[in-house]
């Protein structure tokens, strides 16, 4: 799917997009990514190894917060990135405990969308090892594509926070 740079994202666009969770909150992820796949409550209660389905409601009313313990079992069947989704637990749960866990860890922490682009930059340099932040040319190109992208990814998110499908 394209978009133009002034095209605002729709309900229907978002629905579309691998990538639309980042700026939302795990509440919402869990909601939406449910709804999409039509996973119901009890399905992810009996998945987390919850006594009652209740906790699902309150997990998507943001009531109660997702366990990092349970993050990867949910990520799978919710078919999100574990390694996106576990961050996104910790850091709304522990900021000071994220920041620690990205300060030393960080750079091991790479989703799946990450992986992708560091095979893409492997592929087109074809074996070279380039300091690709030292390229004056890499940065005139990368940072205003960088800056598009984040602008449509903050409008999918409000978008997705904005939609009333329930």
């Amino acid at each position: 799917m394209s978009m133009s740079n002034d095209t605002v994202p729709t309900a229907l666009s978002f629905r579309l997009r691998d990538h639309r969770f980042t700026a939302l909150p795990v509440k919402n992820i869990l909601r939406i990514r449910m709804k999409d796949l039509g996973v119901k409550n009890v399905d992810l209660q009996k998945a987390l190894d919850y006594p009652m389905p209740n906790v699902i409601s309150m997990l998507k009313s943001g009531g109660m917060k997702l366990p990092p313990g349970k993050a990867v079992i949910a990520a799978k069947l919710l078919e999100v990135d574990p390694v996106f989704l576990l961050s996104k637990v910790i850091a709304e749960s522990d900021q000071a405990l994220w920041d620690a866990i990205s300060a030393v860890m960080g750079e091991y922490l790479i989703t799946t969308n990450e992986l992708d682009l560091l095979k893409l930059v492997r592929d087109g340099l074809d074996g070279h090892d380039v300091n690709l932040t030292e390229s004056p040319e890499f940065a005139d190109a990368a940072i205003p594509a960088l800056k598009v992208i984040l602008a449509r990814q903050n409008a999918l998110a409000q978008a997705a926070l904005d939609r009333n499908d329930d």
